[in-house]
């Protein structure tokens, strides 16, 4: 495992053992739903990676010692580029995903007003301190033991005040609508919007196109 640090959707992997067909598709789940949080556009994302349906006759505990080895493989990988990775739990045959970038994590505890929404939602104001207790928050959910922590959003890079906002009315009262529930300013919400659409769709066509993995991280660096 490992290979899909030098593989792009270029390369056909129709052939290649069911083990090598989930590396390859866990791969392109980590670049089309976290693609702008490995190039160091986005501080986090939280995402699922749905089984194959190849893999769908394995019975459930051999299939998930898999995908955990797998995810942890990536994980050493994704760490020396500066990416975290950590594992939630099961949700409808997905395992999901909480991948993050600790320096742009640490960039939003500098901004202001972050220490006072931490501090309403208890919340620790240090990095390592505050991805651990997220983390706890999230497989809480995915466990049914806890309501979906919405505070979360602050980490996804969504504005204060959105995340604020929704927290006090469900959605309700938002002004507009489109990655996040907007309450403050319209017309910067939409604006990122595009922003990270685009560099979606860029990072993609890379991907597509022979940039591999490792190509994409380095671009957070150049």
């Amino acid at each position: 495992m490992g290979q899909g640090m030098d593989i792009c959707l270029a390369v056909d992997a129709s052939d290649a053992s069911p083990r090598g067909r989930l590396e390859a598709r866990f791969v392109r789940c980590l670049v089309c739903q976290a693609g702008i949080v490995l190039t160091g556009r986005k501080p986090a994302a939280v995402f699922g990676f749905r089984m194959p349906p190849d893999e769908a006759a394995l019975p459930t505990s051999m299939y998930r010692l898999h995908v955990k080895a797998l995810i942890g493989t990536y994980a050493l990988h994704l760490r020396r580029f500066g990416v975290r990775v950590s594992l939630l739990g099961w949700r409808e045959g997905r395992v999901m995903l909480l991948v993050w970038r600790p320096c742009r994590i640490r960039r939003l505890l500098s901004d202001a007003g972050a220490h006072a929404f931490l501090a309403k939602n208890r919340l620790p104001s240090r990095e390592g301190a505050l991805m651990g207790e997220l983390r706890r928050r999230l497989r809480a959910y995915y466990d049914d033991r806890a309501p979906f922590p919405h505070e979360i959003g602050f980490v996804l890079g969504y504005p204060i005040e959105d995340v604020d906002g929704f927290m006090s009315d469900g959605g309700q009262g938002a002004r507009a609508c489109g990655r996040w529930k907007v309450y403050g300013d319209v017309d910067e919400a939409l604006r990122r919007f595009k922003e990270l659409e685009r560099e979606e769709l860029r990072i993609k066509r890379l991907y597509s196109e022979g940039t591999p993995l490792r190509g994409l991280l380095r671009m957070a660096t150049a």
